[in-house]
């Protein structure tokens, strides 16, 4: 009887494997064969498909893309675990919050699933990974080998099919428009997200973009995964895919036994990779473990294990290599050809597509599913004794807690950053009643974030300065530039004012605040006064700035003073450029300007030929782009070479050049007429070089080089990244609202000396900084190499040109949307190129 209910089981597994399609079968082609690209509906239809045929996988929608598309997640386990995945997560969960006993936490360990999370198509550009998504998700479904047994019994894999839906379509329709043509392989001529594009993986601690929102929901409030693996394809060239360990420098906050389980599943990678005889795997290159701010690194600060792999060949076409065409030595200088610790097997060449892009990664996939399926308690019960040890390092204090006063100048950002820490798992709790430090009072409302906390690494980082380590090649050697950025602290960033609180304190605080936005102010200094300002004009309040820069609305402000007040402000009509080559912080731009909600319509390069600007607009805005781009663009019939160090097609001639010297003396005369042309870094080189101001550029950004090694100016300037100080020029209607001391962020920038004789500084000549960089201890975050060079030298300024105005940012007071301190500058300008000055 028992063998024949066994045959049974056997029989009707067989049957339920039989039952489910294939990838070929559904899409009539194997995703990952030469010039196909499955889109997101396709993709969705094929998981569909999956959950209707087998219990071992379930779907479900978690939210909705910046253009509207719904999210999924599939979860893959046997169908007895998915039957119970609420007890499964309450079981993450409590251990991620180090909640209970450690005998109870044993207990939960044992009885608990490894919870994996993989997702794929981030960076859209990056096509293989969301097209090695349907075969993970059959084998994990209909694989009866002993290994994949052991995953559906020991691990809950939660799969994002694609994690750029949006990203996703548009790139595989592109590609079909050219597949076959003199065009194909060319770049999108647009941002393959919404806001973002590739930045879509620098919000992972700001919370910008509705996609991070959801994500983060799902990390580090619902499923607390304890690997999180991120795919991606831009290796360096010739490796063919790159996996930890991560290089230097190793930010200090990431807890030690998280940094070496990362490294272990990246020896448990590396190990396979050579038992399947696949060669070129790279490792300690690059892609650094100091930066907070991506989706593999922002949960090694949560605890868990952030996992990245950069696999080769990001386009639909296969390429051959032939060995003559291999570099000798990466560019940290490592051989590329010849064996090393770090890339023991080198690939010599061949052939290689997106075929063998999805055959890397799912290698990648079931080496660390593997290894999870082996140690399931380890990785729970790891989970609890590192939120333990951090809760008890914190009610040690140094710090014991952040506290955020609420009756600071701009309640709307500080509101804004503490919300974005809860949804990132940070507790946040609200004083009851006014409560005395030392010799400082704080009110009731006044917001605590105790540094006792599961996720202390995550909060002491993003509310502490950064000091990058200046790590060097020998005694005199560059230093090793960071991958991303070098500091990060968010209340310089968003000029919110926090207090650091060494030693215990009593106060009574609720546990579970409301952290709603409070209602747009009509003070200045509050970054939400400029949504009062336009919901008052949207509904014809007249609206003014008084002399004294006071916001004032008709009906609110004292009639005298809003008699006398120094100009009257006009719904704006902005013009922002966006360029074919695809610009981020134009697309950052766009979301500033849209959650402001200012009017504002996007120009490409013909409308600069088409009619008078000035009649249409008051503003034009220049994102941060070279002059040499915003006027040729890419030509028509030239090539680019990609990041596998191989030339791409050619672009579409439809999608090729930039606004032409007609456009830049449309933008001329627009100026002289009256408007008001703002640029950002790089795209004030345009009125530098072009109009007649009076202007001495002191710096250019430095150039990255290779792995790593400084590139600095001629002037020996570099900022990889950093948080300055500033100090403001306080009577200018583009700093109201500002305080005098500030920060600034800034990526390399520019510094200016104004040339002008003070008697010819006047009229349609007039030129004034309004931000300079600080005189004295200019860095305040990061690294920062030769600032001698913009010592007390212009960050901001407004020149007169005609009847108009330049408004030269030497920095990119929008970055990434994270930037909230220097919102205001932007905004003023906008307000102020529509005023009607009285």
């Amino acid at each position: 009887m028992r063998r024949l209910r066994i045959l049974i089981a056997v029989l009707c597994s067989v049957a339920a494997v039989a039952a489910v399609p294939e990838p070929k079968e559904h899409f009539g082609f194997s995703p990952g064969d030469d010039n196909k690209l499955v889109d997101y509906s396709e993709l969705i239809g094929y998981f569909q498909k999956l959950q209707s045929s087998s219990d071992r996988i379930k779907l479900v929608t978690f939210g909705k893309t910046s253009m509207g598309k719904p999210m999924y997640m599939a979860f893959l386990s046997d169908g007895a675990n998915l039957a119970k995945l609420d007890h499964y997560r309450g079981i993450s969960r409590k251990l991620a919050l180090g909640q209970g006993s450690r005998e109870e936490a044993q207990k939960l360990s044992v009885d608990g699933k490894a919870i994996v999370w993989i997702d794929s198509g981030l960076h859209a550009s990056e096509v293989a990974p969301s097209q090695q998504a349907p075969h993970l998700a059959y084998r994990m479904v209909t694989g009866e080998d002993e290994e994949t047994r052991r995953i559906r019994k020991n691990v809950i894999l939660i799969q994002i099919p694609c994690i750029n839906p949006d990203g996703l379509d548009w790139v595989a329709h592109w590609h079909r428009k050219n597949v076959g043509s003199p065009y194909a392989g060319a770049p999108l001529p647009h941002l393959y997200h919404k806001y973002a594009g590739h930045d879509n993986n620098r919000d992972w601690y700001m919370l910008n973009l509705e996609e991070t929102r959801h994500v983060t929901r799902q990390l580090f409030q619902e499923w607390f995964p304890q690997i999180v693996y991120n795919q991606h394809q831009a290796p360096p060239f010739p490796a063919r895919i790159f996996v930890p360990p991560y290089a230097e420098p190793l930010n200090p906050n990431i807890p030690a036994p998280v940094m070496e389980g990362i490294n272990l599943i990246g020896a448990a990678m590396k190990e396979r990779f050579a038992r399947e005889n696949k060669p070129g795997i790279l490792s300690y290159w690059g892609f650094d473990a100091w930066w907070n701010g991506g989706l593999r690194s922002v949960p090694a600060f949560h605890n868990m294990h952030g996992i990245l792999t950069e696999t080769a060949g990001s386009g639909a076409a296969p390429r051959n290599t032939a060995l003559r065409d291999l570099p000798e030595r990466f560019g940290n200088g490592m051989p590329a050809r010849e064996p090393s610790v770090f890339y023991q097997r080198p690939w010599m060449g061949g052939r290689w597509g997106m075929r063998e892009a999805v055959d890397y990664m799912l290698t990648a996939d079931f080496a660390i599913l593997d290894l999870a399926a082996s140690r399931p308690s380890h990785f729970l019960f790891k989970a609890w004794e590192l939120a333990t040890v951090n809760m008890e390092l914190g009610r040690k204090g140094k710090p014991y807690a952040y506290v955020v006063p609420m009756d600071q100048g701009d309640k709307y950002t500080a509101m804004e950053m503490v919300r974005r820490l809860s949804m990132a798992g940070i507790t946040v709790q609200r004083a009851k009643s006014a409560f005395t430090i030392g010799a400082k009072q704080y009110p009731a409302g006044t917001l605590v974030m105790p540094a006792g906390q599961p996720f202390r690494p995550y909060l002491v980082d993003l509310m502490e300065p950064q000091k990058y380590p200046e790590i060097k090649t020998g005694q005199t050697g560059p230093t090793k530039r960071p991958y991303d950025v070098a500091g990060w602290t968010l209340p310089m960033m968003m000029g919110v004012q926090v207090d650091r609180i060494e030693e215990r304190f009593e106060a009574a605080l609720d546990n579970d605040p409301d952290l709603r936005l409070p209602a747009p102010s009509l003070d200045r200094r509050d970054n939400s006064s400029f949504l009062a300002t336009i919901d008052l004009l949207k509904q014809g309040v007249k609206v003014r700035w008084g002399v004294d820069g006071a916001l004032l609305a008709e009906g609110k402000a004292p009639a005298a003073e809003f008699q006398k007040a120094a100009y009257e402000l006009r719904a704006p009509r902005v013009a922002l450029y966006e360029p074919y080559t695809a610009n981020m912080d134009a697309g950052w731009t766009q979301w500033l300007l849209d959650y402001f909600r200012v009017p504002y319509t996007m120009v490409r390069n013909g409308d600069f030929q088409n009619g008078s600007l000035r009649a249409k607009y008051d503003t034009i805005i220049l994102a941060s782009q070279t002059a040499q781009s915003i006027l040729h663009g890419t030509r028509e019939g030239e090539t680019s070479t990609g990041r596998s160090g191989q030339t791409d097609s050619r672009q579409r001639p439809e999608y090729t050049g930039g606004i032409t010297l007609a456009g830049l003396a449309a933008i001329d005369e627009f100026v002289k007429a009256g408007g008001t042309l703002i640029c950002f870094d790089t795209a004030t080189e345009l009125p530098v070089q072009f109009f007649p101001l009076p202007v001495t550029a002191r710096i250019r950004a430095a150039a990255a080089t290779g792995d790593g090694a400084e590139s600095s100016n001629n002037s020996g300037f570099y900022s990889p990244g950093s948080v300055l100080r500033m100090t403001v020029e306080n009577g200018s209607p583009l700093t109201a609202g500002m305080p005098r001391d500030a920060h600034l962020f800034t990526t390399g920038g520019q510094a200016w000396d104004i040339n002008l004789m003070s008697e010819f500084n006047k009229g349609d000549r007039e030129t004034k900084a309004v931000v300079r960089y600080a005189s004295k201890d200019l860095l305040a975050s990061g690294w920062l190499s030769g600032e001698r060079t913009i010592t007390g030298k212009a960050a901001l300024v407004q020149a007169r040109h005609g009847q108009g105005q330049v408004v030269l940012f030497g920095f990119r007071p929008q970055f990434r949307g994270q930037t909230f301190g220097t919102f205001k500058l932007v905004l003023n300008a906008i307000y102020l190129g529509s005023a009607k000055k009285l």
